[in-house]
């Protein structure tokens, strides 16, 4: 090799050493080449995961740029999502409070004349928002939003995928495409479990996902039904 002679040891070490040279440097090129394919996925990804947050937020906001809040407008203790499920019991291991009905709680303390007791069917009492018109809530913020979907919680046709209660609720995080603001829309609609999800016709589901102003077919392309009722078949177990 390069007109030296291969017999003689100087040489022939001379030669392996450049050989193991030339290996490592092929080596080392073939390494900056993988790794730069790879930050440039990541980079990539990262890019879409920017544009697909923003979409969102853009989507929540109603297409309107976000509001900025002032630090002084900053409320520092907000009130707390008010559910909107009416069978909830008063005390539960939900920390999700109940709705309060305002008008009874002004006159739970006043008493009234006994009148006759007459059967009637249960009723679900109409939702009421925590906070009044214009009272200055963020229509974008995570209190205003839940509060606009649990008023029309009564949209869900619970005589076909059932009824629940927060104590009764499973753990809705384990289903893939669901995160913890989602499973707070879900509860403030009254669906807390497995069982419901999994009863969700296709009419149950195009409604639902149009109260938690999802990305429109997400829940059929996500497979929430078929993930609902496998969770369920393992917990039941």
């Amino acid at each position: 090799m390069f007109g030296l002679d291969p017999l003689n040891q100087t040489v022939a070490f001379t030669e392996i050493l450049i050989l193991l040279a030339f290996a490592a440097f092929v080596g080392w090129l073939l390494g900056r080449l993988i790794r730069s394919g790879r930050v440039r996925s990541l980079r990539k990804a990262m890019a879409n995961k920017e544009t697909e947050l923003a979409e969102c937020r853009q989507l929540k906001t109603g297409g309107r740029v976000p509001q900025v809040v002032t630090p002084a407008a900053v409320v520092e203790s907000p009130p707390p999502f008010i559910h909107a499920d009416p069978l909830l019991p008063a005390l539960s291991n939900d920390d999700t409070p109940e709705l309060i009905d305002v008008e009874e709680e002004l006159t739970t303390n006043t008493p009234l004349p006994q009148k006759p007791v007459v059967e009637t069917p249960a009723i679900v009492p109409p939702v009421v928002p925590i906070f009044p018109v214009n009272a200055g809530v963020p229509d974008n913020s995570e209190v205003a939003v839940l509060n606009r979907i649990a008023a029309r919680a009564g949209e869900v046709n619970f005589d076909r995928i059932g009824r629940a209660v927060a104590s009764e609720a499973d753990d809705l995080k384990d289903i893939v495409g669901i995160g913890p603001f989602l499973e707070r829309k879900l509860h403030s609609l009254g669906i807390y479990t497995f069982r419901q999800i999994e009863s969700f016709t296709k009419e149950d589901v195009n409604k639902v996902n149009e109260l938690i102003e999802f990305f429109p077919g997400r829940i059929e392309r996500d497979n929430w039904v078929e993930q609902a009722k496998k969770l369920h078949e393992r917990k039941t177990k």
